[in-house]
């Protein structure tokens, strides 16, 4: 095959064996074709314009989305009118006199 070669660089020496010459050439090829590959492949691409079609499509999906964050927000809904109505039915704080103390409203 090929014979080795001895390259100097800067008072170094580096040997270059004809597999290595073999290895950079099969690279070398496989990057040229690689690249030609996707340099010449067909590009596919997908243009969406405005129209009256994808118009309606955003106006069902908004649509969708906020009846979706209607029903996920029951439960929480519930919780909120049940504290306030146990809110309203619970009896008066106890009242504080001018001299500090505390009088309970409950007859006592």
């Amino acid at each position: 095959m090929f014979s080795d070669f001895v390259v100097t660089i800067a008072g170094r020496s580096f040997t270059v064996t004809s597999h290595d010459i073999f290895m950079t050439i099969v690279s070398l090829v496989i990057s040229v074709v690689f690249w030609a590959a996707l340099y010449f492949s067909r590009k596919r691409v997908v243009l969406l314009k405005k129209s009256s079609g994808t118009d309606q499509v955003s106006f069902e999906l908004t649509r969708i989305a906020d009846a979706l964050e209607r029903i996920a927000n029951r439960p929480v809904d519930r919780a909120i009118a049940a504290a306030m109505r146990r809110q309203n039915q619970m009896p008066p704080l106890p009242r504080r006199d001018s001299k500090g103390s505390t009088h309970l409203t409950f007859g006592r």
